[in-house]
């Protein structure tokens, strides 16, 4: 990784961002109209569906996280599936890489890796995930606010989600650095970089182990610190968000209309796929502050965003003279 100064670190930082936002262009505006909707309408829309009274809420929470989790990641991985068999110039000329699928560059070798995904995707959503909740279903105790009468507002929704994006980025990039150590890292999280070029399936292929401490702690810490002060909803939100993220950081397309494009210092498809190409650097998940902080953005991924921005400046030198020629 680069060792850069401070100064340098927050021109850098500001560089990219001008950069980042330029280059999605009319997008921008369809990513502010989804960021809208989910936090203004969806929240409406689902209280009007929640239940006006549970009995039960351990075992209520206990269903809806897991139904939630699971019914979501299916969801966006059918979504890109459907993306992926279209092979749409609208859609393609987003990829991060350009190179051929991996079913396409190496069928056989595709198969073999999904039919092993498939199987550590089903003991960690099927067993894993269960197991970890298992003690509000026994106890019959939600760990959050499950009421109709405190259902929360938008703002309530806007600010946990903040906090609990902060949160999980923070204890990500500390756990998945550190599953990245030479001597743990063969045993461990190897397994999630046997897709070196990364495609959505790949967000929560991991190893058990890697699962728990790099997907499951993360996510989970901010609302466990709320604690009551969170609403289910907005913690069945803050998973669906979650997956949505995750999928869309592995799908290797940077699609310009992404909500979460929108973050200040977002990360994003071309942030985590070169760390699949690279294995090292880019450790973070919402966010690149903490790569920036501590010097550990990947050097390809730097030269990939100034050949970018490069380009970028080719086009509006181009524009602005064609311009100048018509007047």
């Amino acid at each position: 990784m680069r060792k850069t100064s401070n100064s340098d670190r927050l021109e850098e930082v500001l560089d990219y961002e001008k950069n980042r936002y330029v280059r999605k262009g009319y997008g921008l505006i369809v990513a502010i109209w989804v960021t809208f909707a989910w936090f203004m309408i969806v929240p409406k829309i689902v209280h009007y569906l929640w239940p006006l009274k549970i009995q039960n809420e351990g075992i209520f929470f206990f269903f809806a996280a897991c139904i939630t989790h699971e019914a979501i990641f299916i969801f966006a991985n059918i979504v890109m599936w459907i993306i992926y068999s279209l092979e749409w110039s609208f859609f393609e000329r987003y990829k991060v890489l350009d190179r051929p699928w991996p079913w396409k560059e190496d069928p056989e070798k595709w198969r073999k890796l999904l039919t092993k995904t498939i199987g550590l995707l089903f003991f960690n959503h099927v067993i894993i995930v269960p197991l970890s909740l298992l003690s509000h279903y026994l106890f019959n105790k939600a760990p959050y606010r499950c009421d109709y009468e405190s259902f929360p507002s938008s703002f309530e929704v806007i600010w946990q989600t903040t906090f609990f994006m902060i949160v999980e980025d923070f204890a990500f990039y500390f756990s998945h650095r550190f599953l990245h150590w030479d001597k743990i890292y063969p045993y461990i999280h190897k397994v999630h970089h046997q897709y070196i070029y990364s495609v959505s399936i790949a967000s929560e292929y991991s190893h058990p182990i890697d699962y728990i401490f790099s997907s499951l702690i993360p996510t989970s810490l901010g609302p466990i610190i709320l604690g009551k002060k969170t609403h289910l909803a907005t913690y069945l939100m803050w998973i669906i968000l979650r997956i949505a993220e995750s999928t869309d950081g592995h799908c290797s397309y940077e699609f310009s209309w992404s909500p979460f494009r929108l973050l200040p210092m977002s990360a994003g498809s071309e942030y985590h796929q070169y760390h699949h190409v690279s294995f090292k650097g880019n450790y973070s998940s919402f966010f690149t502050y903490l790569d920036r902080l501590f010097g550990t953005v990947n050097n390809k991924y730097i030269e990939f965003t100034e050949k970018k921005k490069e380009l970028i400046s080719k086009q509006k030198n181009i524009k602005e003279s064609d311009k100048s020629k018509i007047n």
